[in-house]
């Protein structure tokens, strides 16, 4: 179990030599080896012991805190911050925008072909003119965002991109559940929920990765610098918006693995009207999205996980000794 999720309310996290071992109210859910856990993630009321949170940071585990409804919170990684070298580096490309050009091209080249991938993937099942026009359209953008010269055009075209993607999105939802469109902050339908969720998720196991490596997240090359926004990790996370999180979501809804009373509406404070995932059905999401992360690629031994922390890698090296950046790319 490469990551070990734990949302059993007021569940316990303690060490017991080499393992944690899970109880609640003095009953033993779960125990399993350290050597086999490469991330843990606790939502809601769960408490983490002294013990096993010194543990952790020892064999650099990181630990993910999450409200019971899958907001993260926040998460506790090794200290990383000794590699002065890289971070220099990551400064140096990212506050000038001729050098980070380059890095920002390819993030959304990369963004843009996995997008039309998808869509190409369902219109050679369920074939529609309207998927074929926005697969020439995105095909187009990518190959077009090699060109620009200025990180506001290269925005301008990976917005313009994502108007065409989630513009056909729908098309793909062959569910019951409505897509109005993308909705953020909150969302407001079950489609836009298992987004908003999946792109958590996945932007904190890139970003536990990037810390990781001893880059600095809160500092990107195509995300613009703001309080509190990890723009590191959001630029890393684009390639795997397409591959991992929308399909998954499609697939979730197409294949009625979650159906609509597998949903509810928030109802007061500031995330009034928000849709969530009944408790019964968290733990469906959950199993999906890792089997989604960790399931064989076509042609390779790896999944998305491996890809993440390959893509990180490079990211490494093209900052460190100017190696070539090569971000994800599907098919």
């Amino acid at each position: 179990m490469p990551v070990l999720y734990i949302k059993e309310q007021r569940a316990v996290i303690r060490k017991r030599a080499g393992r944690l071992l899970v109880d609640k109210e003095g009953k033993a859910l779960l125990e399993i080896p350290l050597r086999s856990t490469d991330a843990v993630a606790v939502f809601g009321n769960v408490q983490v012991t002294t013990q096993a949170l010194s543990e952790l940071l020892d064999r650099g585990i990181p630990l993910a805190f999450y409200t019971r409804n899958g907001r993260l919170k926040g998460h506790l990684t090794a200290d990383a911050s000794r590699n002065i070298p890289l971070r220099v580096a990551q400064y140096r490309t990212a506050l000038d925008e001729s050098a980070s050009l380059p890095f920002a091209r390819r993030l959304v080249q990369a963004k843009i072909a996995n997008g039309a991938f998808l869509v190409r993937r369902h219109r050679d099942n369920h074939a529609a003119a309207v998927l074929d026009q926005a697969i020439a359209q995105l095909r187009d953008a990518s190959e077009r965002a090699a060109g620009y010269a200025s990180l506001d055009e290269l925005r301008g075209c990976e917005g313009a991109a994502a108007a065409v993607y989630f513009g056909v999105f729908g098309v793909l939802n062959r569910s019951t559940l409505p897509f109005p469109g993308r909705v953020r902050h909150p969302s407001t339908d079950p489609v836009n929920a298992l987004l908003s969720l999946g792109y958590t998720m996945a932007g904190n196991e890139i970003r536990a990765l990037a810390e990781g490596a001893g880059l600095e997240p809160y500092l990107g090359f195509l995300h613009r610098v703001d309080y509190g926004r990890p723009s590191l990790a959001l630029d890393l996370l684009e390639p795997f918006r397409a591959p991992l999180v929308d399909r998954l979501a499609l697939r979730l809804v197409n294949e009625r693995i979650l159906r609509e009373d597998d949903f509810a509406k928030r109802v007061g404070g500031s995330m009034d009207g928000s849709v969530i995932l009944v408790p019964g059905a968290w733990e469906r999401y959950l199993g999906q999205y890792e089997r989604a992360v960790t399931e064989p690629l076509s042609g390779a031994p790896n999944g998305l996980r491996a890809e993440m922390a390959a893509q990180v890698d490079s990211l490494t090296g093209a900052l460190r000794d100017g190696r070539e950046f090569v971000p994800y790319v599907e098919g």
